[in-house]
């Protein structure tokens, strides 16, 4: 059977590797001059930095990636760290101590700097690891079949009966029913600025998936209990090119194909079932073809409105994607480590994170007043640049569009007031910058062939309905970060993996 997959993003590698194996001849079309999306990893001057997600969860070989890893026969081909990250705040930071203090130590802090929380503290606890243990008994379910599947699924309902009454609340009301304090409610929602959602827009019980206690000690056991099982937080040895590069080289062993600088000019339909895609003006037959990227270029421009219902068509057009990501990546001849965490440091300018999302959502660039993450990947991979040098990136989220001038015209001066906020942090900063690649959202538009850079795909809002990935259209399958599993490498991997099985198994 002959499978078509336009884009060669995570996704579409995923997916492509898992229909190779079977069989299938994969032929995969990339608009850009090479394969990888932003999964991918850029150089100057001897300098690499990395464009995408900087952390990744569960790639441990018993955890969700490292299986699919392995069933690939490529786990052992993709280098990767435990890891952790750092938060800083505006008058505080939090701090992973020298010496392990167990793995509530996080609460003890923060007892400590908010004594009038710490009954909100306890109650939260106490919801976090059931939470923990509901996503364990998750994560079990999906790899059972039959009766223990069943019993996994009564256990898992059980354990979600205590939260039910949550289950609808947003993270602003889930976060005031265990605290008074805005910064304490910070210290948890803070990283809801990579989703680009405000916490009255974001599912409240997520909250408590975005905060493992592991991210911010790798000390802290894997089990917090029976069933109680947390996922480790990684970094890319060498980069994410070396998670993309034994995928791409997987497919082509077994006769895929990556073209690139190929962009798909139509889905062809015919009767409702698709028939192949055109490239080039030459037609290309399949049997399946599966579509990432931009849900409006392929669903209206690809495919056409004239095949789809207009109850889909306006499905497509309601979907609530993120905004865009400034990255300035420096390659600096300092040594970076007295002033941040780790590989990655969170440095956040307010506490009033629901207005400072809206703003960007807005049109307004704060740049870098808000905060940034700053990633130094040299500190687990040196590398990634030259010997007694190292690679050094600061991003904040930003909007795709500007409200005054445009991203090309600014790009300079936002990268100069970047840096210097940084500088608050660590200092002397620009003079010891040897090089430096700037990043703006007009540059991911071209990367991503999109009309509007999400750098997360999808926006997590409340009681919205995504595009799942079976498509209206008979043998079309859309996977990716803007289709119903969202975006991020722990989502689209797994995602497009469990089509492509689905694909081989009909």
């Amino acid at each position: 059977m002959k499978a078509i997959i336009i884009g060669s993003g995570i996704a579409g590698l995923t997916a492509g590797a898992a229909l190779a194996k079977e069989g299938f001849e994969v032929t995969i079309f990339e608009q850009y001059h090479r394969p990888g999306g932003v999964a991918a990893t850029i150089e100057k001057d001897g300098f690499q930095w990395d464009l995408g997600q900087l952390m990744l969860e569960g790639f441990g070989k018993n955890e969700p990636i490292g299986q699919i890893l392995d069933e690939l026969g490529i786990y052992d081909q993709v280098s990767s760290k435990i890891d952790q990250r750092g938060y800083v705040f505006p008058d505080y930071e939090i701090r992973t101590p020298e010496t392990y203090g167990g793995p509530k130590w996080r609460m003890d802090f923060l007892k400590k700097q908010f004594p009038e929380e710490a009954r909100g503290l306890d109650k939260y606890w106490k919801d976090y690891l059931r939470f923990t243990k509901l996503m364990t008994f998750g994560r079990k379910a999906d790899r059972q079949s039959g009766l223990a599947k069943t019993l996994t699924m009564a256990r898992l309902y059980w354990t979600l009966l205590p939260l039910l009454p949550k289950a609808k609340w947003s993270a602003e009301k889930l976060m005031s029913s265990y605290f008074k304090s805005e910064k304490l409610k910070m210290v948890f929602t803070s990283i809801l600025a990579d989703f680009f959602t405000p916490p009255s827009d974001f599912l409240g019980l997520g909250i408590f998936a975005l905060n493992s206690e592991l991210s911010f000690d790798k000390r802290i056991p894997k089990s917090l209990g029976p069933n109680t099982d947390l996922l480790y937080l990684y970094s890319m040895l060498g980069g994410i090119k070396n998670l993309t590069g034994p995928i791409i080289s997987l497919i082509e062993s077994l006769g895929g194909k990556i073209a690139v600088e190929s962009p798909v000019e139509k889905i062809v339909v015919e009767g409702n079932k698709v028939t192949g895609v055109r490239v080039g003006g030459e037609f290309f037959p399949a049997d399946v073809v599966l579509a990432s990227g931009d849900a409006e270029q392929i669903f209206f421009k690809l495919i056409g409105r004239e095949n789809l219902t207009a109850e889909y068509a306006e499905l497509v057009e309601n979907q609530t994607l993120m905004d865009s990501v400034f990255m300035v990546h420096l390659g600096i001849d300092m040594d970076p480590t007295p002033f941040v965490h780790g590989p990655v440091t969170y440095y956040y300018g307010t506490y009033d994170l629901e207005n400072a999302i809206k703003d960007a959502q807005n049109g307004e660039y704060h740049e870098g007043r808000d905060g940034f993450v700053v990633h130094v990947p040299t500190l687990h991979s040196p590398e990634m640049a030259p010997e007694g040098r190292h690679t050094l990136t600061v991003y904040t989220i930003c909007p795709d569009t500007l409200n005054e001038g445009t991203w090309e015209e600014r790009r300079e001066e936002f990268a100069d007031r970047l840096v210097t906020y940084t500088e608050k942090y660590i200092p002397g900063l620009s003079e010891h910058t040897r090089t430096r690649v700037i990043f703006t959202p007009a540059d991911f538009r071209e990367l991503t062939h999109a009309r509007h850079h999400a750098f997360g795909g999808l926006a997590p809002v409340m009681n919205k309905t995504y595009l799942e990935h079976k498509t209206p259209v008979e043998g079309l399958w859309f996977i990716g970060q803007q289709s119903e599993s969202g975006g991020g490498v722990a989502n689209v991997l797994p995602s497009s993996y469990k089509v492509a099985r689905r694909i081989i198994k009909s």
